[in-house]
């Protein structure tokens, strides 16, 4: 038994820690729900906000600067300010988008759903009138009058809501089961601890406030919505069903469910009560239904052009709308033709398929949260105020901060910016292809990396190049015989190719090549939706994936630690 005579008694989302007088909040937040302090806990970038009741210090004067008298009036405190006292009670908030908006992670009650960047529910998206002119029949539809997309990411979560075939508007969130770690690893640890109802709380009320609130931005109502695909990757499925991830975190890591099936908005507490929810099939306890909807989203298999393939951002962006119009297109046409392309989504779990003569392997490598941002020193998620690219010029450091700030107000620096930044450093010759970083750069104001960041770099691209090179290394394929290199994400869509190239994260082929997909698993989702072949597509897809367990496999090992170096 613990002795806890010389410890105090703290609350945090209503359960009790023990922890010395004097502890920091933010520390014990970290240590006991993952929580990242965009700033490193410096006191710069005031968003790790609590709501904070006891016998708590008065507000410093930073503190004072950086909150505002209303948010302070609200009980509104910062955790790197906060010493834990004697049965002081703080509930976590997640800081989102712009900073005007926040989720509380810890109540029942529906919370705030911010828009993250690039995806406010106030426009439809940007090429709605893309999908005006290729409307899918009534029939082939999965609904009559609003249907509805959506995938849930281990860090953010998407949804598109469509009327009779029309984008009404997409809309974005972070997922909120972040509190509890932001890998899956740590989430799931904390569901095995008895805390999956939390965890499918959470999600679900996530899901139910993006409903409703594009729902309400259209004029309609939630219970309106007849038809919703919901894509994730295996582990976030399991979460929002509240199934037992216990299969999934041990040998021989076999998952006991794939799902494939339909259920109702009811029976998982959805604001759609009465909408029929399809939650596409998995191809393994690894690799789950967003990689098998990413593959009908971007058109790997297929031998159309697949929307963003001139790399561009806003065609990119547009592959969500303009997919609707794929249901015409066999599927399969591909598999005849004996072409190699590989994908990847780049994420915390990085997940990559390989395609080539009929054939669909997979895998899925921890990559960790480094390339959203979190992990490192002045990391930060996609939002106003962080720096999204970096580049080397003349000696000097152009930076691009999200929302056009000026380059000295930068709070942060957030995955696109931190591969940028790496490959920067390289050309700078300030980093060895070792990984050696002599001192710390700064790339604007006390924005920059550190050598422990330049590690956690090289962990992340290191896993996710081994598992692309050990797919290619069981077809005996070389990457540059590779057709496409198709990049999957809403970050792969901010992401610099030449910079992922020079920083060794993709094989070095033409970039030419290196097609940018977006949330392709999104996109995937929406076809079903509009057609309803494509349920049994996605169904046979995911039933005919050879999954690689990288666990077991010499060369990934032999890989990974190759690909942790830098190319010369």
């Amino acid at each position: 038994m613990t002795d806890n005579s010389e410890k105090i008694r703290f609350w945090i989302n209503e359960e009790a820690f023990f922890t010395e007088p004097g502890t920091t909040v933010s520390s014990l937040l970290k240590k006991s729900h993952g929580v990242e302090m965009p700033c490193g806990g410096r006191h710069a970038c005031g968003k790790c906000m609590v709501y904070a009741k006891g016998g708590f210090a008065a507000p410093s004067e930073t503190e004072q600067k950086l909150l505002g008298a209303e948010r302070l009036a609200q009980g509104i405190r910062l955790a790197c300010f906060l010493e834990a006292v004697p049965d002081g009670k703080i509930n976590a908030l997640q800081q989102e988008a712009d900073g005007d908006e926040t989720i509380c992670v810890s109540t029942p009650s529906a919370p705030t759903v911010a828009h993250a960047a690039g995806m406010s529910p106030a426009q439809p998206s940007e090429s709605a009138s893309a999908v005006q002119s290729a409307e899918a029949a009534p029939g082939a539809r999965l609904y009559r009058h609003l249907g509805a997309a959506v995938d849930i990411g281990t860090t953010t979560i998407a949804a598109v809501l469509y009327r009779e075939g029309r984008a009404v508007g997409t809309m974005g969130a972070w997922n909120p089961q972040s509190v509890f770690g932001a890998d899956v690893i740590s989430r799931m640890e904390a569901s095995l601890e008895g805390k999956a109802d939390k965890l499918a709380a959470i999600v679900r009320e996530a899901v139910s406030c993006l409903l409703t609130e594009l729902a309400e931005h259209a004029g309609e109502s939630a219970e309106a919505i007849e038809t919703v695909i919901i894509t994730g990757n295996t582990s976030m499925l399991y979460f929002l069903t509240q199934k037992d991830p216990r299969c999934l975190s041990r040998a021989p890591f076999e998952a006991d469910e794939l799902f494939g099936w339909w259920t109702i908005g009811e029976a998982l507490d959805l604001s759609c009560r009465k909408a029929d929810v399809y939650l596409p099939r998995c191809m393994s306890a690894f690799v789950g239904a967003d990689i098998t909807t990413a593959i009908l989203g971007s058109g790997l298999t297929e031998t159309d052009r697949i929307p963003g393939a001139d790399g561009s951002r806003k065609e990119a962006a547009a592959a969500i709308d303009t997919n609707v119009s794929c249901g015409e297109m066999d599927g399969v046409s591909a598999a005849r033709s004996g072409r190699s392309r590989l994908m990847v989504d780049v994420g915390t779990n990085g997940e990559i398929v390989l395609f080539h003569k009929e054939r669909l392997i997979c895998c899925a490598t921890a990559a960790g949260p480094a390339f959203e941002g979190a992990g490192i020193s002045c990391g930060m998620r996609g939002v106003a105020g962080a720096i999204d690219h970096v580049n080397w010029e003349n000696g000097s450091w152009k930076v691009h901060v999200i929302g056009d700030r000026e380059a000295s107000t930068a709070e942060g620096i957030c995955g696109s910016g931190v591969i940028d930044g790496v490959a920067g450093l390289l050309e700078s010759g300030l980093l060895e292809d070792t990984g050696y970083l002599e001192e710390d750069v700064c790339f604007a104001g006390n924005v920059g990396l550190t050598a422990e960041d330049i590690r956690e770099v090289q962990l992340a691209k290191g896993a996710i190049r081994a598992g692309m090179e050990t797919l290619l290394a069981e077809e005996k394929i070389d990457a540059a015989g590779l057709e496409g290199l198709y990049v999957a994400g809403g970050f792969g869509s901010y992401m610099s190719a030449k910079s992922a190239e020079r920083i060794g994260l993709f094989p070095q082929i033409d970039l030419s090549r290196i097609k940018i997909c977006g949330n392709a698993a999104l996109a995937g989702a929406v076809r079903i939706l509009h057609d309803r072949r494509m349920e049994k597509e996605a169904t046979a897809l995911a039933e005919r994936a050879k999954t690689i367990n990288l666990g077991s496999s010499a060369k990934f090992q032999e890989f990974y630690m190759e690909y942790m170096m830098f190319d010369e």
